[in-house]
């Protein structure tokens, strides 16, 4: 699947904001579901949605988080593995364990998603942010609660 030029961007900032971790972007066709960006300790997969729906009791959809990555990122979790999603809309950016996602994206309203994220930016990318959060889940060691 071909990326937009703002995917590709964010994709380049992730990367190049977790650069100290050894991050990389990948392309995986080999295996359906493979997250966008893998680095020492983890992999991340990254969503962009346009716009919010309009009443804040709509379940926010993503119909292009598919049932592969979705399955990936539980198996990916239940072998003890780490993994992440993040999500910009505008100018916001949500991360949430991969696991979790798997199971409430789609079933959320924006407040609710906000709710369950674990860094959550309201202005803009800040990689410096990021990058100090994956370490500490790395540190933290896995994720064990449920998603």
């Amino acid at each position: 699947m071909r990326k937009t030029k703002s995917e590709g961007k964010d994709r380049k900032d992730v990367v190049k904001a977790l650069k100290s971790l050894h991050a990389f972007a990948v392309e995986n066709p080999v295996h359906p579901g493979t997250p966008d960006i893998a680095y020492i300790g983890g992999w991340i997969e990254l969503k962009k949605l346009d716009a919010w729906p309009v009443r804040p009791t709509t379940k926010v959809r993503l119909d292009h988080y598919t049932l592969q990555q979705r399955a990936w990122a539980r198996m990916h979790h239940h072998r003890g593995g780490q993994c992440y999603w993040l999500l910009r809309v505008h100018r916001e950016w949500l991360l949430l364990h991969g696991a979790v996602a798997a199971e409430v994206v789609g079933t959320l309203t924006r407040e609710e998603l906000k709710g369950r994220a674990i860094l959550y930016m309201s202005e803009g990318f800040d990689g410096d942010r990021l990058l100090k959060k994956i370490k500490e889940l790395s540190n933290a060691g896995r994720h064990t609660g449920s998603p």
